[in-house]
């Protein structure tokens, strides 16, 4: 008999697919969706390896989900993955984008696992199928950033965003994101945007060798997402 194991929260469906230009996808709600570009949005830099993702506005006491995975200190290009569709509304057809998970590239080995990324006091044998831990936000945004250096990077982006001090953050990428960095540490933090408010997971992906090669976050609903 074998023996019996925890459920393991299960990866959502295609996630090493979103990142390939040109694959055609479909979910309950949209029948036809192409993954248009793999997308440069700017260098991270985690000079410590102590990796954070969670939301730079949710909370303002200094607190952050970081991950217990440690990554080589260094700079890593962080990318997004767009999804090209149409949308319907109102009688009229329009071409429409849409970021539908965020990556940050350690390795250009491709991923062919995925494991749900683990913060501090989280036990996966305590899920559900289909349940997962992830970072919670409020104001519908997610970032990554340098964990040893979250106190400031997240102030200077409420900094930005909130009180409108632009000089304490730099917009990247055509303008769609923002970067925070810290001198004193050479660190940096870049915020993406999410479908909306709740919690959004975080995966890591493994090559066939078991190295680390990507932390990915997905950021956008695919309810029922398959390969056409």
């Amino acid at each position: 008999m074998s023996p019996w194991l925890p459920p393991r929260p299960a990866a959502p469906p295609h996630l090493s697919e979103l990142f390939r230009p040109g694959t055609r996808v479909a979910t309950d709600d949209e029948p036809e969706m192409t993954v248009g570009s793999v997308r440069e949005i700017g260098v991270l830099r985690v000079p410590s390896g102590r990796l954070a993702v969670d939301c730079p506005v949710t909370t303002d006491d200094g607190s952050r989900r970081e991950l217990l995975e440690r990554i080589p200190p260094g700079g890593y290009p962080l990318q997004e993955a767009v999804l090209s569709y149409e949308l319907e509304y109102d009688g009229e057809v329009f071409p429409t984008e849409d970021c539908a998970a965020v990556r940050l590239l350690i390795d250009v080995e491709p991923a062919v696992t995925w494991e749900l990324a683990l913060a501090e006091g989280e036990d996966p044998r305590l899920l559900r199928d289909q349940e997962y831990y992830g970072f919670t936000t409020d104001a519908a945004l997610g970032s990554f950033a340098d964990s040893a250096a979250w106190g400031v990077l997240a102030d200077k982006y409420r900094r930005y965003s909130t009180e409108g001090e632009e000089d304490v953050a730099e917009r990247i990428a055509d303008g769609n994101y923002v970067r925070t960095s810290d001198s004193a540490t050479g660190s940096d933090l870049i915020h993406f945007a999410t479908g909306g408010d709740g919690t959004w997971d975080v995966w890591l992906g493994r090559s066939a060798s078991g190295k680390l090669v990507s932390v990915a976050a997905v950021c956008m609903y695919l309810p029922g997402l398959r390969i056409l």
